[in-house]
Order: structure tokens, then C-alpha cells, then sequence
């Protein structure tokens, strides 16, 4: 029987910070989109207030 060669993979970025990484992205990319989103309507740095999101849900309640 032939002996396989077991080969390490050394991968340059572990697993772990490869998600962390994509996670922190995903989290950035959906804020930019939120502000991109919301400045077409009124000033963009508004969207972080949370007077504005309770103005929305209730907007969608009624």
C-alpha cells in the first residue's frame, strides 16, 4: 500500500480572521448603503439618529 503524503496547507489568513474580516466589511458596506440610501432624501448623517427610525416605524404601522 502506498503511503499518501499528508501536505499542511499554510494559508496566509486563518479562518477566523477571514470571517471577522468579512463581518466588519459586510457591517461597514451596510452602513454606507444606509447613508447613501438616505441622503438622497434629507442629510445622510440623520440616519443614525434614533428619532428618524421611530418617524419610519411609524410611518409603516399606520
Amino acid at each position: 500500500m502506498a503511503e499518501q503524503s499528508k501536505k499542511l496547507v499554510h494559508r496566509r489568513f486563518p479562518l477566523i480572521v477571514r470571517i471577522l474580516l468579512f463581518v466588519y466589511i459586510a457591517v461597514i458596506v451596510f452602513f454606507v448603503g444606509l447613508m447613501i440610501g438616505f441622503g438622497i432624501l434629507d442629510n445622510p448623517i440623520e440616519v443614525f439618529r434614533l428619532e428618524t427610525w421611530e418617524h419610519i416605524i411609524n410611518l409603516t404601522k399606520e
